[in-house]
């Protein structure tokens, strides 16, 4: 989001300050950290109601908070007053088929994407530098999903692991293949995608394609 779309809404808490008092701001593409205390993120409008993917739109499905396009400030500032904030909800990312109401349907159905007996481990041990995301967020966003992190004291029939480059893989892997009490056909080495998308599309995703 450039300087002007910031300004706009700057200008538009300015102007409506008294209505706006129970809007917690973040704006896409600011380093401000979305978290409980967030109940409006406004995003750029890629046309259709779809946005880019960002650490902020995934920290905003998340947590089931309605994601607003831009094009809501600046009408409300055109007619000076605020219009109706859901006729201007992002409905999905811009990569998601065309009939995907996922980013509006994460705020609508407040249940986890993932079930508890889905165990997910990060490795990501330098973040998510595409999205500018750290691995503490990225784990912190696992536990929102609903899935259970793995800990030494968690059994499991399937786990994910979640790794943001082939080396890390093939690392993680020769680390499980040094214990022998691991069985190698019940693990997924997958990409953060899977986890991201799923999120967004409030779905959880075939996790054959995402794999490394």
């Amino acid at each position: 989001m450039n300087n002007n779309r910031k300004y706009q809404v700057k200008e538009f808490i300015t102007k409506f300050h008294n209505e706006s008092q129970s809007i917690q701001w973040t704006c896409e593409s600011q380093p401000d950290y979305v978290d409980d205390t967030t109940t409006h993120l406004i995003a750029n409008d890629s046309g259709s109601f779809t946005t880019i993917l960002t650490k902020q739109i995934i920290q905003a499905c998340v947590r089931h908070i309605f994601v607003g396009s831009i094009n809501w400030i600046i009408s409300s500032l055109k007619q000076s007053f605020i219009v109706d904030q859901f006729s201007y909800e992002i409905l999905r990312d811009k990569q998601t088929f065309n009939n995907s109401r996922g980013i509006k349907q994460c705020r609508f159905d407040q249940l986890p994407v993932f079930p508890s007996s889905c165990i997910i481990s990060v490795e990501c041990h330098k973040g998510i530098k595409q999205l500018k995301m750290t691995r503490d967020e990225l784990i912190e966003i696992v536990e929102l999903s609903g899935a259970t992190l793995l800990n030494d004291y968690i059994g499991y029939e399937k786990l994910i692991i979640i790794c943001n480059s082939k080396k890390e893989m093939i690392n993680r892997r020769k680390q499980n293949n040094d214990n022998l009490l691991i069985n190698e056909k019940n693990i997924y080495y997958s990409k953060p995608e899977f986890l991201f998308d799923s999120i967004v599309r409030h779905e959880v995703q075939a996790i054959e394609k995402y794999l490394w």
